[in-house]
């Protein structure tokens, strides 16, 4: 007879029997299956494809964008993001295009949106709304459900609807008028949509073809953004969409079939390949993955054996009748597999319900409507390790249970020699010295790189030049391997540690005693849920060091872009008058505030190219910018750190060196040379360099060579500073100099900066602040010093620990009140006191989450140190609060809670001798 079959029957008979053990068991597997599953159906379902092409064409076959070339070069069928072609030909207006001559006889075209769009700027009282004007047929045939109606109808020629969150911000509805700021003109509402591809955008629609914002005709107003014409089609039965679009490619028109929307990897112009960054991704993926497995493995692991000693008589008849010890270790193997079974399935079916009766919800998070429902093969895999989990946390139970003589397991005696437990240990203490040795190996690899990126970063806020965090792949994976090797060293060892523990015992109270005795002598249970703790607290202090070594990197890379006791004022929008608006603001602010004055503005820039020069004939200013010769190794690499340039004023140069230029960078400014405020502007030829991008012939077809880019260079005196400030200049020079180098003066005229005296009080600048903003026309800031931003991802991390630690001290508790109640029925037996089972179960508690917790401290902290270089940190940093928490805190408050919830009374019960 098989020996499945008996198997699958007691195991069957098992679980009913105890229940209880079984659903927690089933809740430990099925849990991270649930999480799985909602994650995987909320991924597949936002980034499907399918939903892609709905909101973008609905039942259109096509989607077709008029370009203004007449013809496209190197042109292939592609997805709308790739760009599958390249501008050629001359030049048109698109709208004069005759596009149904160019297409099938029998082909529905519906006009859609513009691209490119319109900006506006609503008013309506006193209540303002940025926006972009969209115009789209009303209502569609192909996507009727893209704008539906919430109030009033869709709008007529010169009027519009608004999107519900842009009709809440403006107070308006239906028949109201609202006004564009930008322009003066006047728009009706007709009605109120709900915008089902951006739920939460402040749209603005109108139909298509109807020119409601014309260029309005007082100096200084913006010219609106050229766009092309886009429509939706219903291509005839038979027409091949790829032939179709290579044919109107020649007509200067792309055309985008629905299937470069469904299947967008077949029509990509090139293979990406895998990066590095993504490998790495993967593998860090994969290992916590695998240490969550491993954390279940050993929760559920910890109540499997508890059932197997329960189980220990049945064994003991099973094997006394015959049974082989294959068929000792399938019946329990079966009773994990049973278990992972129910609980897989009980969490994909959870998983699957939250997603589902939730998706208004998941809808509204995710900012637009989700019209498909997917799942991926990633179900399958967390079935599959669902299950497997389920088995891999009867294993060890059930190969204790088949090497139990059949004596033995029938008295309820539980053997363990010490030549085993000894192999145990001593294989835990060499993983445990292999990680170390693998840690500190792949530590020593990166240091020189550490040492070089600390001493570059040092140097950051005076030169203003960002860095990349080194990250060298083969230390990483050495400390990585080490970590893995430790961690199943550890959770080998633990039972002797707990053993170790239990002879240092004598001396303590007696719950303590008590405690301690019961974790050595059930380290079945207290072992793995010990390592269970352990791991959570390692985690959770490597993620707290990343967390705290990052943003103390942050802080070492922040750049101010301004000094303290300054203010910057700019015009939100150029309307033609922002000169006058920021002049005016600047002055009421600087009424405000002690010892208050305004500077000029000295920026310098340059003339673009004769070629780019508008129906005016004026050629347009660019700011010049100089570069920055800074670099280090390529795992540290530096970028940025240029810097604008100005005319050297004395009250601008004061702001940014924070003194007076001494007599030898006078002097130096009357030679003709430049100041440049860090050496890292400065050139191994002693001078500053800079592109004169904007000055560039560019040829007919778009293209130009990057050996036709002028340069600018200048002799330069290197003038140290303490703080680069990324809003002020890097470069001085005198107007002499940048006059013979072609450099004009910018106007800034929708800027100004204002320097105060630093008595100015928090009120005073409250004041000022509010004083300079008008409405939605001007907007003011002042620098503030840097401020730390992940103290809630600490307390996150830190919660999250505390949260596993309790949940494994509760179940290993309530494991051990139900494997030991006939102990605890002879402890109230000979007279102890009720307060004693209190007491006894908080110690249980204590131990448990102490060893665990102290020892995944000292994990974590290993780990983390021989991460530090990932972390951008110019030094180890310990985030001590963490450390405290999860270390001291979270096991004395599992005692404490532990101690609350047990009964202090016990039932008597006989007690076999």
């Amino acid at each position: 007879m098989s020996v499945w079959k008996p198997a699958r029957r007691m195991a069957r008979r098992s679980i009913r029997r105890n229940l209880a053990r079984s659903v927690l068991i089933a809740l430990l597997i099925g849990l991270p299956v649930a999480v799985a599953t909602f994650s995987d159906v909320l991924y597949r379902s936002s980034d499907s494809p399918a939903r892609t092409a709905y909101l973008e064409l609905g039942s259109a076959d096509a989607k077709l964008v008029v370009t203004p070339n007449e013809r496209l070069r190197d042109f292939v069928v592609s997805s709308e993001w790739d760009g599958g072609y390249q501008e050629g030909g001359t030049r048109r207006d698109p709208s004069t295009v005759d596009v149904a001559a160019l297409l099938p006889q029998g082909t529905r075209i519906e006009a859609t949106q513009n691209d490119g769009g319109v900006g506006l700027l609503l008013r309506h009282g006193t209540r303002y709304d940025e926006s972009w004007l969209e115009q789209t047929t009303m209502p569609s045939r192909f996507r009727p459900d893209r704008l539906q109606l919430s109030e009033g109808r869709f709008p007529e020629a010169g009027e519009i609807v608004l999107a519900r969150s842009a009709a809440a911000r403006l107070r308006v509805g239906a028949g109201d008028v609202v006004t564009d700021d930008l322009t003066g003109v006047e728009l009706t509402v007709s009605g109120v949509v709900r915008d089902e591809s951006c739920l939460r955008c402040p749209g603005v629609f109108a139909q298509p073809g109807r020119d409601l914002l014309p260029t309005p005709e007082r100096p200084g107003a913006p010219a609106r953004e050229f766009v092309q014409p886009t429509y939706l089609l219903d291509l005839p039965a038979g027409t091949d969409p790829d032939a179709l679009a290579r044919r109107l490619a020649d007509h200067g028109v792309v055309l985008f079939p629905r299937d470069t929307y469904l299947h967008p990897e077949d029509y990509r112009r090139w293979d990406e390949p895998v990066t590095l960054d993504q490998v790495r991704g993967a593998a860090l993926t994969t290992l916590i993955v695998g240490l969550g497995l491993l954390e279940v493995i050993l929760l559920a692991g910890a109540a499997f054996a508890v059932g197997a000693r329960k189980q220990a008589r049945d064994m003991g008849l099973i094997s006394a009748g015959g049974a082989s010890p294959r068929q000792l270790r399938a019946v329990l193997l079966v009773q994990g597999a049973t278990l992972g079974v129910l609980g897989t399935v009980g969490g994909v079916v959870v998983g699957f319900a939250v997603a589902r009766l939730g998706w208004p919800l998941w809808e509204y998070l995710n900012g637009s409507v989700l019209p498909v429902f997917r799942f991926g093969p990633e179900i399958l895999i967390a079935v599959v390790v669902g299950v497997l989990s389920g088995v891999l946390a009867a294993v060890v139970p059930a190969i204790g249970a088949a090497r139990k003589q059949p004596l033995d397991a029938l008295s309820g005696r539980f053997r363990v020699t010490r030549r085993r437990s000894r192999r145990v240990g001593i294989a835990g203490g060499v993983a445990v010295l292999a990680g170390v040795l693998l840690g500190l190996a792949g530590s020593a690899q990166m240091a020189d790189d550490f040492h070089e990126y600390a001493e570059t970063l040092a140097s950051v806020r005076r030169t203003g030049t960002s860095l990349m965090t080194p990250s060298p792949t083969i230390p990483i994976a050495l400390v990585l391997a080490g970590a893995v090797l430790a961690i199943a060293g550890l959770v080998l060892a633990m039972p002797v540690v707990l053993g170790a523990l239990g002879r240092l015992a004598a001396r303590l109270p007696l719950p303590a005693r008590l405690a301690v005795r019961d974790a050595d002598r059930h380290r079945h249970r207290t072992g793995p849920a010990t390592s269970a703790i352990m791991l959570a607290v390692a985690g959770s202090v490597v993620a707290a060091c990343a967390i705290a070594g990052t943003e103390r990197a942050e802080e070492s890379r922040w750049v101010p872009q301004l000094p303290l006791h300054t203010m910057q004022i700019y015009s939100s929008y150029d309307v033609g008058d922002g000169q006058q608006t920021a002049d005016a603001a600047a002055r009421r602010a600087a009424a405000v505030l002690p010892g208050a004055e305004v500077l000029e503005p000295a920026g310098l820039g340059y003339q673009t190219a004769p070629s780019q020069q508008d129906e005016n004939n004026a050629q347009p200013l660019s700011e010049i910018w100089f570069n920055s010769f800074e670099d280090c190794s390529s795992s540290c690499v530096s970028y940025g750190g240029g810097g604008s340039a100005a005319i050297a004023d004395p009250a601008l140069v004061r702001l940014t060196l924070g003194r007076d230029l001494t007599a030898d960078e006078s002097a130096a400014l009357d030679r003709g040379e430049v100041l440049a405020l860090s050496p890292a502007l400065v050139g191994p030829d002693g001078k500053v360099s800079a592109s004169l991008d904007a000055r560039v012939e560019v040829r007919d077809d778009g293209s130009y060579s990057e050996e036709d880019i002028p340069k600018l260079s200048l002799p330069a005196h290197v003038v140290k500073r303490k703080t680069y400030y990324g809003a002020l200049p890097s470069v001085f020079m005198s107007a002499e100099t940048a006059q013979r180098a072609g450099l004009v003066a910018l106007p800034s005229a929708n800027m100004r900066t204002l320097t105060f005296s630093s008595d100015a009080t928090p009120a005073q600048i409250r004041a000022a602040l509010k004083a300079a903003r008008t409405g939605h026309r001007t907007e003011a800031w002042v620098q503030q010093p840097y401020q730390a931003r992940d103290r809630l991802a600490l307390l996150a991390v830190g919660g999250l620990a505390g949260l596993v630690t309790l949940i494994g001290v509760a179940i290993a508790v309530a494991l051990s009140a139900a494997e030991g109640r006939r102990e605890l029925a002879t402890l109230s037996a000979v007279g102890a006191d009720p307060a004693v089972r209190r007491r006894l179960a908080g110690a249980q508690a204590l131990v448990i989450a102490g060893v665990g917790a102290l020892v995944g401290v000292v994990l974590g902290i290993s780990v983390s140190y021989a991460l530090r270089a990932t972390f951008g940190a110019p030094s180890f940093t310990v985030p001590w609060a963490n450390l405290a928490g999860v270390g001291l805190g979270v096991p004395v408050l599992a005692a404490l809670i532990t101690a609350a919830c047990t009964r202090s009374r016990v039932p008597m019960l006989e007690r076999r001798a």
